[in-house]
């Protein structure tokens, strides 16, 4: 259950955020919502720690913010230095209800400071037996060329992650093998090469279809989100998707002058030349262009209400 703070606290918790916690790192185990300069994809780097392993231990961590107890946060701030009093004040402005609410600009980073501990104990077992370790919040991958290892890893992993204080999620707890098409946090890793899901690449190109034979393009800042995203993961990705859209700018699409008209007011990459009205000859061989008219027309209105 998400707890968003009303406008005036989320703006206090910010400047917590930034002033406070920004200043303590996190670990090197840790990849998600890390406060950094560096650039490219956490949920890549992540992936990338495990992608010349051929066995995979992938642990999820239940109920991850709810777990984290508000004498936690306190013994965070305490631990930092702040006396009881200011401590207090800092904990409850952070907290809700006894716990980490989910909402609040300041979880996901407390949640990591608080887990330093959990990942230094569970880093320091697996460097010990060459077992590759990460933590994305409550995902947790672990990564091996040997399968024994991981295996027996795996009772004492969970033996730490309880003595932490936390619980692991059995549904979403999955061992992999080579045999099995290896995930971590959403990327597929296939012949020690990180991807995004083909599922997400088929959907950005329907979404993209589906704007530009409605002339509906509500959907472009979503879009580009998702462009943007592959293209973090898979580099040369946005050029992949220009030159589909340049496919569908020639196709039959453009004898329909208000698609044309509407495309080229509401293009999502500017560097795209215009789609031009054609006429419908230059994509048949037929004497008869009044039928290709009519039944290109129709399958337009089809189209667009189906997907209205």
């Amino acid at each position: 259950m998400i707890n968003a703070p009303v406008y005036s606290l989320k703006q206090v918790q910010r400047w917590v955020l930034i002033n406070i916690l920004y200043k303590i790192k996190s670990t090197q185990f840790s990849y998600g919502f890390v406060h950094s300069t560096k650039n490219g994809s956490p949920l890549y780097k992540c992936a990338d720690k495990h992608k010349r392993n051929l066995f995979l231990l992938k642990i999820d961590l239940k109920d991850f913010y709810p777990s984290i107890s508000r004498k936690k946060v306190y013994g965070l701030f305490l631990s930092i230095g702040y006396n009881s009093q200011v401590a207090n004040i800092l904990t409850n402005i952070c907290t809700y209800n006894g716990a980490l609410p989910q909402g609040a600009v300041t979880s996901a980073h407390l949640a990591n400071l608080i887990c330093r501990k959990l990942d230094y104990r569970i880093a320091g077992y697996c460097e010990k037996h060459n077992i590759s370790f990460s933590r994305y919040a409550d995902d947790m991958a672990f990564s091996s060329d040997n399968r024994n290892d991981l295996k027996i890893a795996y009772t004492i992993i969970i033996k730490i992650i309880r003595d932490e204080g936390f619980n692991i999620n059995d549904k979403k707890t999955h061992f992999m093998s080579p045999k099995c098409r290896k995930q971590v946090l959403g990327l597929t890793i296939n012949d020690n090469q990180i991807k995004t899901s083909k599922e997400m690449k088929r959907k950005v190109r329907a979404i993209i279809h589906k704007a530009i034979a409605t002339g509906v393009y509500t959907n472009n800042d979503t879009i580009k989100g998702y462009i943007s995203f592959i293209e973090s993961i898979e580099p040369g990705y946005t050029q992949k998707i220009k030159e589909y859209i340049k496919k569908l700018c020639s196709s039959s699409l453009c004898i329909h002058r208000d698609i044309v008209d509407n495309f080229n007011q509401n293009k999502l990459f500017e560097d795209i030349p215009d789609m031009i009205v054609k006429e419908a000859f230059e994509f048949i061989n037929t004497s008869n262009e009044e039928d290709f008219y009519s039944d290109e027309y129709n399958e337009h209105l089809d189209y667009i209400e189906k997907h209205h």
